[in-house]
């Protein structure tokens, strides 16, 4: 009898240990992958974001913006290609008749239901398994599986495009936050590029990654080099907290021109808000 007993106990202590499989997702929220890239030559972001909640995956979002050149300046497009909707202009040449925002919801569908491995692609990277999309992956998947990872470390990340003298660059953020919706990690950062006759680059370095090489610190009436003063801003916000309707008129050691990073902040701490306490 205390043999049988004893097996039952193990019966239910497996059940327990295998039935009853935690969560690999701690925080809820709104993670986003993104990358930079060219289209035609010009700059565009391509993301795609998951949403957690109650430690599920509930949804997938893909997107991008890209940007135009005219009269040999390469300018944002006001709209992102889900924006665009039907003035995309997909819809026209495509195969089967799809918009590009209806080819992504498909395939948005598709990773919710299978996974991101299910996905199959011709050696061309079209997509050949889902129904109603003809397009190019796009580097959808690998975002998707990048954003899955983001979430399971709890690690927010947000992206504004803007300009530098008229040249295309971005500003990006990221945030991570522990079980407890509290801050671990703020970090700032900006990607800029170079036009040589009226060719477009990204630059091979971050100026974050840059350092001292940027070259601010002789200019800056504070003596502070950029990323000293990214992470002096970076450090506030962790002191005292992110208010959107109430940015920071000033900060001390800081001097550079803040309007992009708080709008940044804005876009971070709103994809984050479920996750944060």
């Amino acid at each position: 009898m205390k043999k049988v007993f004893v097996l039952l106990l193990l019966a239910v202590s497996a059940v327990m240990l295998f039935g009853c499989k935690a969560s690999d997702y701690k925080v809820d929220g709104e993670f986003m992958a993104f990358e930079h890239g060219l289209n035609y030559g010009a700059p565009m972001v391509t993301s795609v974001t998951v949403t957690i909640e109650k430690g599920k995956v509930v949804k997938f979002y893909i997107d991008a913006i890209q940007s135009t050149k005219t009269d040999g300046v390469f300018n944002w497009n006001e709209s992102t290609k889900k924006e665009l909707g039907d003035d995309y202009g997909m819809k026209i040449v495509s195969e089967i008749g799809k918009e590009w925002f209806e080819q992504a919801a498909a395939i948005e569908a598709y990773m919710l239901e299978h996974g991101v491995d299910a996905i199959e692609k011709d050696a061309d990277g079209f997509i050949t398994n889902i129904s109603g999309v003809s397009m190019a992956d796009g580097g959808y998947t690998k975002l998707a599986k990048e954003a899955l990872e983001l979430a399971k470390a709890g690690t927010f990340k947000a992206y504004t495009v803007t300009s530098n003298y008229g040249v295309p660059n971005v500003v990006f953020a990221s945030m991570t936050v522990n079980k407890k919706g509290q801050i671990e990690k703020l970090f700032l950062d900006t990607l800029q590029a170079t036009v040589t006759d009226g060719n477009f680059a990204w630059n091979t370095k971050t100026k974050q990654e840059l350092g001292y090489d940027y070259n601010m610190k002789g200019a800056s009436p504070l003596g502070k080099e950029w990323f000293e003063q990214a992470n002096t801003i970076t450090d506030y916000v962790i002191a005292n907290g992110w208010n959107k309707n109430s940015h920071p008129s000033e900060i001390a050691g800081v001097s550079v021109t803040t309007t992009d990073y708080y709008k940044t902040f804005d876009l971070l701490f709103e994809l984050g808000k479920a996750g944060l306490k």
